[in-house]
């Protein structure tokens, strides 16, 4: 341990000098020319006086909490410009008049304003209609992959990050071999439950540590949509 040796060959140790100075806040007040002499070592091998280095530290915080704050706002200028977004297709939604329309209104809409590449819905769940094919979206009740998404449906929050293979097989087959990235998102009924499965090709636009509100929003938004045409338990 390094240790100041004083004239009288005292030797003080730094850690008592630190406590010394922040419980004498005054000391340097009442010692300016202490103040005056000190001069601390630059990176660039000048010396400079402690207010000096006093200041460019304080300028430096400064920088930081500047920056930091321009992010935070342009954070929010994008979560404002999402939540238009977000509003104006669950209007969409609700004019679709039946499910392959709702589908497709979901898909084209994620891919063209939320730059999705792969979109995919599954719904673990039997239709409540059968003049017309359901569509690939109705899994069944008795789909074993339905596993798969056990994690998700129960804790009802969308996940993202990189998908299982199990999962991006079932999700998107061999078109979804491309998929460096994905979001899954809950759905969830009386007596059903599903996935909506937004994919990118960019490994990085879809991370773990993503805010997800607005997406479960989206779930609670596209679960009752679907509500009436799917039978319910």
């Amino acid at each position: 341990m390094s240790k100041v040796e004083t004239d009288k060959t005292e030797i003080i140790e730094p850690e008592t000098i630190c406590q010394y100075l922040l419980t004498h806040p005054d000391f340097f007040i009442n010692h300016p020319e202490v103040l005056r002499q000190i001069q601390v070592p630059h990176i660039s091998g000048d010396a400079v006086s402690l207010v000096q280095k006093q200041v460019s530290l304080l300028r430096e915080k400064n920088e930081q909490a500047q920056k930091r704050l321009n992010e935070l706002v342009e954070i929010a200028k994008q979560n404002e410009e999402l939540a238009r977004r977000m509003h104006l297709l669950a209007l969409t939604l609700m004019d679709a008049a039946e499910p392959k329309d709702i589908f497709h209104t979901l898909y084209e809409n994620l891919r063209q304003n939320f730059r999705a590449d792969h979109v995919a819905v599954r719904l673990f769940a039997a239709p409540s209609f059968i003049d017309t094919f359901a569509g690939i979206e109705f899994a069944g009740t008795d789909t074993p992959e339905q596993s798969l998404f056990k994690t998700i449906i129960d804790k009802r929050m969308p996940l993202s990050g990189h998908l299982k293979s199990q999962q991006q097989a079932f999700l998107f087959g061999v078109s979804g071999d491309d998929i460096g990235s994905a979001v899954l998102v809950p759905l969830h009924g009386k007596g059903w439950s599903g996935v909506l499965a937004i994919g990118s090709t960019d490994a990085s636009h879809f991370t773990e540590s993503m805010g997800v509100e607005l997406l479960a929003n989206l779930g609670e938004i596209l679960s009752y949509i679907l509500k009436p045409w799917i039978v319910e338990k």
